[in-house]
């Protein structure tokens, strides 16, 4: 992977990562809306079909490669690093309050249907809802920040981002393409901290 640097926000862009509307913002309910901080009730297939379109001029000027999804990222991860994918599944279970039987369960899944079903939630062939979804996970500007050489791991003020910010974390740590970040220690994770305030959105 190229050096992270960035020192402009209206500079070039030359990487970026996205996240294409997942299965679980269909499953916010009105009801729920609040809760999970996701003010929209939205149509999931015209929603994914205009992010489709927006990630295809994306590539077209930075190239496909240059545009990272989350859920590959996620899934390559647990492909990689096995010892990190165990500490965080231990730290998602215990936060989710999960049974012994299902943390087993989603242990001995392939790593292809643990993606999903961490990201939205939900288990199609059990028909077993995990998780609550993660809505706002399309927001990828909020989950980390670039600031020149460095990768900052934003602190989630709300128990709906808390998810989020496990996977995040797991990604920056564990797959390769960031894997100069953690050797150098430059990736600088805020949930160590408690001294900085909520954005007025809560992230």
């Amino acid at each position: 992977m190229p050096k992270v640097n960035v020192s402009s926000e209206i500079g070039r862009l030359k990487r970026v990562i996205v996240h294409r509307p997942d299965e679980g913002i269909a499953r916010v309910s009105p009801r729920q809306a609040e809760d999970l901080l996701f003010d929209d009730i939205v149509h999931l297939p015209h929603m994914q079909e205009e992010h489709d379109i927006f990630t295809g001029v994306l590539k077209a000027f930075v190239g496909e490669e240059n545009v990272l999804e989350t859920r590959d990222l996620l899934f390559e991860a647990l492909e990689s690093d096995p010892e990190s994918k165990a500490e965080m599944m231990e730290k998602i279970s215990y936060y989710e309050e999960l049974s012994h039987d299902q943390k087993t369960y989603l242990d001995s899944l392939p790593n292809e249907k643990l993606t999903d079903i961490l990201i939205t939630g939900y288990d199609k062939e059990g028909d077993f809802i995990y998780f609550d979804p993660i809505p706002n996970f399309i927001f990828t500007r909020d989950i980390a920040v670039t600031v020149n050489d460095h990768v900052i791991i934003t602190k989630a003020n709300k128990e709906a981002r808390f998810r989020e910010n496990f996977l995040t974390r797991f990604i920056f740590w564990a797959h390769p393409i960031f894997q100069n970040l953690r050797k150098e220690d430059r990736i600088i994770n805020l949930n160590h901290i408690d001294k900085f305030p909520p954005s007025r959105k809560g992230e």
